[in-house]
């Protein structure tokens, strides 16, 4: 089972490239607090991954596996899931928008997200 060794820098050093994220495995990774708005995760391998508490602000998950992603916390505002494995993630205390998009038929305030007030 292949896993991932990066563990985030502080936020102010952390800063993705996008085109290096596109399909990147980064299963079991430790990116909590990360700073990661607007990151093309497309495709990303984040099964397990430690999310929590992160700026996915406008990030493109789409079609991103996030199967037990810890979520806890992550502002998720206008980011797009769509397509994304979502089974298993804990996205309690986690915020989104009116404009994150959802795979079909998820419901993300039964998962434990709320919406932010705008």
């Amino acid at each position: 089972m292949p896993t991932s060794h990066l563990v985030a820098q502080p936020p102010s050093q952390f800063t993705p490239s996008r085109q290096h994220l596109v399909a990147a495995d980064l299963h079991l990774a430790g990116l909590s607090s990360a700073q990661l708005p607007g990151a093309d995760l497309r495709r990303a391998n984040l099964h397990e991954a430690w999310l929590r508490d992160s700026c996915l602000h406008g990030a493109d998950l789409r079609d991103a596996d996030l199967r037990g992603a810890h979520l806890e916390g992550a502002d998720l505002d206008a980011a797009d899931l769509r397509g994304a494995e979502l089974d298993g993630a804990d996205f309690r205390g986690s915020t989104f928008s009116r404009v994150t998009a959802w795979p079909a038929g998820f419901d993300p305030v039964a998962a434990g997200a709320r919406q932010a007030r705008t």
